[in-house]
């Protein structure tokens, strides 16, 4: 009797430890899972915020490198407009140079002739009187002759004195020609330097660019094995999700709209862009705007069933809610701001289960509503259509 009672308490301990194990291993599973999506969209997110942050740079690399570019062109235009000024400038130095060459040479032979005519008038008046009295018939004409030679002599003088005050006009000339000259060369080195800077600049700004260009280049090829992984994280959470024990049969009934107070579909059911690549959104986003005002919007069952999964998670999904209708039919309600229910729980159709948030892989407040008919998603929207806000 002893024997049996002891082979009966065996027989019980290993039944207990199987079923035991039977009801842990599921539950590890899913931890695992769930714990690679989470490691592999914090991940995700990480090489996203770099990728971000890297073309946020490139973008303003790019700026400076146009801005950059556009002072350049504007040196050289400055550049081009002072060779042609200071070409101008020197045609003009060398007409006024050639002009006072002209003008000292008609100094030197007005000034050869006026020697000349000196020489005469000193020779004619060193003749004395006498000359002067036979070279004329009349007294009047004497007088005359003097005069005339007075007025040559007066003349001469007023024309050299005239040619030097050309000269001096002209060196005058030529002098503020040269000086504007002088200033412009000053003024073409002075930019020719800025140019130079500025090409310095660009090149600098051309390797900083391509730098990141290559950082940029490296953290897309990170993204592309980070979002394998993530990937296959998500089709191993979602294959534990779609293979979930369902309780019973389907409770039956219509599929409500799972937020009363908003009907806005943001992001629909079906393939779409995310993180730069092809990805297949299986719910529908459900948005309700932006601003403090529109977080803690109540969000209802869908339908009547129990609360298998109320996750209180920081990535993917965030904080979230999975509610079992029997059948193998599951709904999902991710990036809420807080739970309202348990693992456990009955709630019925209409019920507040959570409140609209941000957590998880979110950019604004919204719900992700997923409906899961024999464990495969379906699209929600045209299901609870007809109760849609």
């Amino acid at each position: 009797m002893n024997k049996r009672k002891i082979i009966t308490a065996c027989l019980a301990f290993a039944m207990a430890f199987i079923m035991g194990f039977g009801l842990i291993h599921p539950l590890v599973a899913s931890a695992n899972a769930q714990s690679d999506f989470n490691d592999a969209q914090q991940k995700l997110d990480e090489i996203n915020k770099e990728i971000s942050s890297l073309r946020t740079k490139k973008s303003k690399q790019q700026a400076e490198k146009k801005n950059a570019q556009t002072q350049i062109n504007l040196v050289k235009t400055q550049i081009s407009a002072l060779n042609k000024e200071i070409e101008e400038a020197n045609v003009q130095l060398a007409e006024k140079q050639r002009q006072l060459e002209q003008k000292k040479a008609d100094i030197l032979w007005t000034d050869e002739l006026f020697k000349e005519r000196l020489k005469a008038m000193y020779i004619m008046r060193s003749g004395g009187t006498l000359s002067t009295v036979l070279a004329v018939d009349s007294f009047s004409e004497l007088l005359t002759a003097t005069d005339t030679l007075q007025r040559i002599s007066v003349a001469d003088t007023q024309l050299l004195k005239y040619m030097d005050d050309e000269k001096k006009a002209i060196e005058a000339e030529e002098a503020a020609i040269q000086e504007e000259l002088n200033a412009l060369v000053e003024k073409q080195g002075t930019l020719e330097n800025k140019q130079a800077e500025l090409a310095g600049y660009m090149q600098k700004l051309d390797s900083q660019l391509s730098e990141t260009a290559a950082k940029e280049k490296a953290a897309q090829e990170t993204q592309t094995e980070v979002y394998a992984r993530y990937q296959a994280a998500k089709a191993a959470l979602e294959a534990e999700l779609a293979n979930q024990n369902s309780s019973g049969d389907y409770v039956g009934g219509e599929w409500i709209w799972p937020v009363p107070s908003n009907g806005h579909i943001s992001s629909p059911f079906g393939w779409r862009t995310l993180y730069g690549v092809a990805d297949n959104h299986i719910g529908i986003d459900i948005s309700t705007g932006s601003g403090t005002w529109i977080y803690n919007k109540p969000i209802v069952a869908s339908n009547s069933g129990v609360v298998t999964k109320a996750v209180y998670g920081t990535t993917g999904y965030g904080r979230y809610v999975v509610i079992d209708h029997g059948g193998n039919n599951l709904t999902l309600y991710g990036h809420c701001n807080s739970l309202a229910v348990n693992v456990g729980d009955y709630v019925q159709q209409g019920q507040i289960i959570a409140y609209v948030g941000s957590t998880g892989n979110s950019t604004g407040p919204h719900l992700h509503f997923e409906i899961r008919l024999n464990g495969t998603p379906v699209d929600p929207a045209p299901l609870v259509a007809s109760t849609r806000p």
